[in-house]
């Protein structure tokens, strides 16, 4: 186990960086990338521990991550954004779900979490950084982009408590 929840986290940014193309591993090269680490034991047993909570497959010689899997190493590696220099403007998203469409509106707060926006309020979330392609592609498929209205905006009044949430982002 890791000896502190910083290097758990490490290890998970470590396997998040390496299943990030979503495309099966062979065991050799699981082996090959826990050669060049100094902690390949607690790496090894992250690796059995994200497969036992199911976020990694094993079929005949080979490791895949599942679709659950796919969004935890997503999410672990930042790869939902695309955080290079911020630019001082932040992307607002509000929406108005009507009351009958309750799933609906827990499938865009679902999305918004994932792709690391942070609730200003709801219905008003907001991320420092370049939305993902994917994440418009994933609103309109669930056809969701009726219920939202996009703001890029240089100020918002407050935004003490917001950098310091997008610490890592912004630079």
């Amino acid at each position: 186990m890791a000896k502190t929840s910083r290097d758990t986290w490490k290890h998970i940014r470590e396997w998040s960086g390496f299943f990030k193309d979503e495309k099966a591993v062979t065991e050799a090269s699981v082996d090959k990338f826990l050669t060049h680490h100094k902690k390949r034991k607690h790496l090894k047993q992250s690796l059995d521990r994200l497969i036992k909570r199911g976020f990694i497959k094993e079929r005949g010689g080979k490791l895949t991550p599942t679709d659950n899997g796919i969004r935890f190493f997503r999410k672990h590696t930042g790869a939902r954004q695309n955080p290079k220099r911020w630019d001082g403007k932040w992307r607002l998203i509000s929406f108005d779900v009507p009351g009958g469409y309750s799933i609906k509106r827990d499938q865009l707060r679902a999305l918004l979490k994932e792709f690391n926006f942070y609730p200003l309020q709801k219905s008003v979330w907001v991320c420092p950084s370049y939305v993902a392609d994917e994440f418009w592609k994933l609103v309109t498929g669930y056809d969701l982009d009726k219920y939202c209205k996009v703001m890029l905006v240089d100020i918002v009044e407050g935004d003490k408590e917001l950098k310091n949430h997008f610490r890592r982002f912004i630079s």
